[in-house]
């Protein structure tokens, strides 16, 4: 296998890189083994040197020196490639969890077009924007985030981390391996100008002391790249009482790829869409302590293939999916509107919190569609309406088909009301539906942390799928995964450890 490995240059030092301190690390390598090559007559010159003392056996120092705008190549031959068993970095890459890797702080904004490599840590210290100017990160890539950290993608930028399933693009805490837990670091935050139902079609992103701006009338906007990305460990709190969630998503439109994405094990939503719209497909959320998929104010995208598993033990653990309007406007257009196929959730069991652990919530007169999915061990209700508003367009509005509940504590609501109807008939209303049947076991190993979620062949989900509407693929079963198929929830990209 051939790598290319490219370290862009940056904006005449918008973006400053500084060593940062490898423990248990007292050797360096500088010398890169591979062929390589500098394109145009500019150069780019990187040294990193290690000082041994003692006193001090463990100081990297780094320095970048540059000339003009350039790109430089490293080319390595591999002798073999990884395959999804591996659980290391492919060849000529470095994980976070290795404590002896290379290290270098990301600070201020990038303002030129710039690129991570996998052969270094990135470490983020603060939060971190992007700003008219592309971030490109090559697959094995990781970055690691500290407290007060976060990486923001503006309007007017784009992010590239293309990664594959054998090397995966890891945003992860800086905390060493067994000591991170939820809200080590801030998590990813990409603002698009695609439409959002709010007034004068602009809004302030939430969670920063100094908002930026999100929104436009771009249905189209590209937020770049998200494939085979994972985000752990994330939530930090950049004001007070304002956690961001693993990844959110602000009016992101249709040319933004998003697939084979997990968000896993943050303090709040694992992802959350405000208004835009776009297609996702092979998301895994996974330990989040709020929402798994949480959209509103007008977001009109669509998901497929998905796994959500909650974290038992987690009591803040909250809807499968929340999909709302927005606050003020129960009316207001574009109406939150997404469609889901082929989604498995998995809640909390019988030990968890029945006010959190819900199967989907529909609220502020939001519409939905959701086909071919399977909601079981959910600890509260298996589905909830809340706001009248919800119940006045839930006729042809709330289409819900091919759907099994597995175990649940039956069909309800939230909030206040008074509400034209009650849960009878709304369970009634579900149920009626094309495809859809409650009690249904099919079997899954639900272990937190070691699930699997394949479906028997020739059991209750094989065959049971129903077409689906809004352009999702059609799939002939129930759940996240083909009884028949591959069982993709296993690859190597994503992870369910937690530690």
């Amino acid at each position: 296998m051939t790598r290319t490995m490219r370290l862009s240059p940056l904006a005449l030092l918008a973006l400053t890189m500084a060593a940062c301190a490898n423990d248990g690390d007292n050797e360096t390598n500088a010398e890169d083994t591979g062929a390589e090559t500098t394109d145009g007559s500019a150069t780019m010159t990187t040294t990193v040197s290690t000082t041994d003392s003692a006193t001090d056996t463990n100081t990297t120092t780094a320095s970048t020196t540059m000339t003009t705008a350039t790109t430089m190549t490293t080319s390595e031959t591999d002798s073999a490639d990884t395959t999804d068993t591996d659980t290391g970095p492919p060849p000529g890459c470095v994980s976070a969890d290795d404590e002896t890797a290379p290290r270098m702080e990301v600070t201020g904004d990038v303002e030129s077009d710039t690129t991570l490599t996998c052969d270094t840590v990135w470490v983020l210290t603060a939060p971190v924007f992007v700003r008219g100017a592309t971030l490109t990160l090559e697959p094995g890539t990781n970055v690691v985030g500290a407290n007060g950290s976060a990486l923001i993608v503006d309007v007017d930028a784009r992010i590239e981390a293309a990664g594959t399933a054998d090397a995966p693009i890891i945003f992860t805490s800086a905390q060493p391996k067994g000591s991170r837990q939820r809200a080590d670091w801030g998590g990813v935050v990409l603002l698009g100008q695609a439409i959002t139902n709010l007034p004068n079609g602009v809004g302030d992103a939430e969670g920063f002391a100094d908002p930026p701006q999100y929104g436009g009338n771009d249905a189209a906007h590209d937020c770049g790249t998200l494939q085979y990305v994972r985000v752990e460990w994330a939530g930090f709190e950049l004001v007070m009482d304002s956690e961001l969630n693993g990844i959110t998503f602000y009016t992101c439109g249709t040319d933004t790829t998003v697939d084979h994405v997990q968000s896993h094990m943050g303090s709040d939503d694992a992802m959350e869409f405000f208004g835009g719209g776009f297609d996702a497909k092979y998301i895994v959320a996974s330990g989040q302590a709020d929402d798994a998929l949480d959209a509103d104010l007008g977001f009109v995208g669509t998901f497929q293939y998905v796994f959500v598993h909650q974290d038992p033990s987690e009591p803040d653990g909250n809807h499968g999916l929340e999909w709302s309007n927005g606050p003020d406007n129960f009316t207001a257009e574009p109406l939150t509107s997404p469609a889901i196929a082929n989604l498995t959730f998995v809640g909390q069991g019988p030990a968890g919190n029945a006010m959190k652990s819900i199967g989907f919530n529909i609220k502020q007169g939001a519409q939905m569609q959701v086909y071919n999915s399977y909601f079981t061990n959910v600890s509260g209700a298996g589905a909830t309406f809340q706001d009248q508003a919800t119940l006045d367009v839930a006729e042809g509005g709330v289409v819900v088909q091919g759907t099994f509940w597995g175990d649940h504590a039956g069909f309800g609501h939230q909030g206040m009301g008074p509400y034209s109807w009650d849960d009878a008939m709304w369970g009634d209303f579900l149920l009626g539906q094309d495809g859809n049947m409650d009690g249904v076991d099919l079997a899954l190993d639900l272990t937190w942390t070691a699930p699997n979620v394949k479906p028997a062949a020739g059991g209750p989900a094989d065959g049971a799928g129903v077409t689906p509407g809004a352009g999702l693929e059609a799939t002939s079963y129930v759940g996240a995964v083909d009884p028949n198929g591959d069982d993709w929830t296993h690859e190597g990209w994503i992870n369910y450890a937690i530690d």
